[in-house]
């Protein structure tokens, strides 16, 4: 990629989604070579702030981080269901401590292995709500009032999602979403939410944040 590129990825962001994404995903060498680059763009421009953070970059598009009063914090379960759900952190506590270890990989190049996620899958979240015949995706919403993702509900249990709250057998930190974020395993980092607010069952698919500048909701590693 030449530097004119990446100086038009830091002067306009919406070039990076439409016009490089699939040129990045096309391989990985390419996607990785390009990495450590569009992080240092990415970080610098409008997309919002980079930080280190345990070998994690944290990118936000409000530019700041969002807080949350975890005492007062709920997380709402609505849309093609029988039974929505209102829950604090102690009510996810109820539905027991599942873990799982996997890879973070952002789609700009960086990784970090071995990580162990603590919190609910989804799967049994919705189960739990009793979806209709009318859920076909489940659509995410951040209460940073920007930030949204949705996946099919066919791939909820297919792929492992989690409803974390734990990272590393600690509460999560504002840089990593707390009080309660999503994990995608097998997809690239942009669709695991932070700083979760809504979880929605539709009928038809929601375009998430980054799916409405160009990027793929098909985000698989």
């Amino acid at each position: 990629m030449a530097s004119s590129d990446l100086t038009k990825i830091a002067s306009d962001p919406q070039s990076f989604p439409r016009r490089t994404f699939l040129y990045l995903l096309g391989g990985g060498a390419v996607l990785l070579g390009a990495g450590s680059s569009l992080q240092s763009m990415l970080g610098s421009s409008s997309l919002g702030k980079s930080s280190g953070l345990d070998g994690y970059h944290i990118y936000t598009v409000s530019g700041g981080y969002p807080t949350m009063d975890p005492t007062t914090y709920r997380l709402e379960v609505s849309g093609a269901l029988a039974n929505p759900m209102s829950l604090s952190l102690g009510d996810l506590q109820s539905f027991g401590h599942s873990q799982l270890t996997a890879t973070f990989q952002c789609v700009t190049g960086w990784q970090v292995p071995n990580q162990l996620f603590s919190g609910v899958f989804l799967s049994d979240l919705i189960a739990k709500a009793r979806p209709t015949s009318m859920a076909k995706f489940v659509h995410f919403t951040s209460f940073d009032n920007i930030y949204t993702e949705s996946i099919s509900i066919e791939d909820v249990a297919k792929y492992n999602v989690m409803v974390v709250t734990q990272l590393d057998n600690m509460p999560l930190t504002v840089e990593h979403g707390a009080p309660v974020r999503i994990f995608m395993p097998h997809n690239f980092g942009y669709k695991s939410i932070k700083w979760l607010s809504k979880i929605e069952l539709t009928p038809v698919e929601t375009q998430g944040y980054w799916e409405n500048y160009g990027y793929p909701s098909n985000a698989q590693i």
